[in-house]
């Protein structure tokens, strides 16, 4: 007898068609973090089950099987996707991606879910942009251990909020002498409290999490931010700026 897990709390990153009437599913869970899962889509309820697996979308699940690919069982969606538009569309499909790229299926990462969707909620709330994505970013490297010490330098030195650092590809964040080069202090320590709202230091903060993405995403692109500078150069050029 196959037995169903308890119904978890999920987000679906990714969906795509796999064989016949059959949908293959990324899924992010509140307990076993990223799995992969087959859904059957074909038949009277198949309609209705492609309607509830949306992005975005607060979703219940119950799966079987032990192996990596497992089978979507149960699915209920108890409320309506979180309504993203416009830009904050294009950031949310940015999340899904970097959780796609990013963590080990399997691995479930106390605490993602969470943040995952605080920053879903905060996007569809309209909340700044900027900072709803720094803070993600923040606990997703920091879930993955992959997030330097924002309060100490690679020296163990404490950041000082004056004091300006350069990021060093395997070592961290290092002092340096150069005034008004590299990551002011005070954007380290208040971006480690979540407090990031002026726009120097969210540029900044911008710039840094680049560096620390890039090795770890390699040299294929982001593919939601290829079509967030498309869409935004469209708008440019319609609106004549």
């Amino acid at each position: 007898m196959v037995t169903t897990e308890s119904l978890q709390r999920a987000y679906l990153l990714h969906a795509r068609p796999y064989q016949e009437n059959r949908l293959l599913l990324d899924l992010l869970l509140e307990e076993g973090g990223r799995i992969a899962a087959v859904a059957r889509a074909g038949g009277r309820s198949g309609p209705a089950k492609r309607a509830q697996l949306q992005p975005f979308r607060p979703l219940l699940v119950g799966l079987t099987g032990h192996s990596s690919l497992r089978t979507l069982a149960q699915l209920d969606a108890p409320s309506l996707p979180l309504p993203l538009t416009g830009d904050a569309l294009f950031a949310g499909l940015y999340l899904n991606e970097l959780c796609q790229r990013l963590i080990k299926e399997g691995d479930p990462l106390e605490g993602l879910f969470d943040s995952y969707h605080q920053a879903l909620v905060a996007l569809a709330s309209e909340s700044p942009l900027q900072p709803t994505l720094r803070h993600f970013e923040l606990q997703l490297l920091q879930a993955l251990g992959h997030l330097p010490p924002l309060h100490y330098d690679a020296q163990g030195v404490d950041i000082v909020e004056q004091q300006h650092y350069a990021w060093r590809v395997g070592m961290g964040l290092m002092a340096t002498a150069q005034t008004g080069r590299g990551y002011q202090g005070a954007m380290l320590l208040n971006w480690q409290a979540q407090r990031l709202a002026d726009e120097e230091q969210l540029r900044q903060a911008k710039h840094l999490i680049r560096s620390i993405l890039r090795p770890l995403l390699g040299n294929k692109p982001l593919h939601s931010r290829t079509l967030f500078e498309k869409q935004r150069g469209r708008h440019e050029h319609s609106s004549g700026r």
